[in-house]
């Protein structure tokens, strides 16, 4: 009965020892993702920001009047949340809920106006 309860004791362990292999390995790549997000996000504030400078040098617009115009867009869904969030869109040919991310409507095949103008 000892052998048989150790053989089982073993098939046990090395089946854990593989669960956390693969979730060391699934925690590597969601980490490597998360690097080239970050790379990525660093990447777009650097250019909005030299874009904002470009256009405020060139123009007559202020800081304070793009941190207006921000909150203006941000809560334009009804809520702070410092995101561009799209209210609750229906389709114009079915009048059935439709994702902010979708460019058709699921059910009538209607295409969907973009809301603003970086909407996907």
């Amino acid at each position: 009965m000892s052998l048989a309860w150790d053989m089982y004791q073993q098939r046990q362990i090395g089946e854990v020892g593989g669960k956390a292999s693969r979730a060391a390995s699934s925690a590597d790549k969601a980490h490597a993702r998360l690097v080239q997000l970050e790379d990525k996000l660093d990447s777009l504030a650097l250019t909005c920001q030299a874009l904002w400078e470009l256009v405020r040098e060139s123009t007559e617009l202020s800081d304070e009047m793009i941190t207006a115009k921000v909150m203006e867009i941000d809560l334009r869904d009804g809520v702070k949340d410092n995101a561009m969030g799209t209210t609750g869109r229906r389709c114009a040919g079915c009048d059935r809920a439709i994702g902010k991310r979708h460019i058709k409507c699921m059910y009538c095949g209607h295409a969907i106006k973009k809301e603003h103008t970086f909407q996907p």
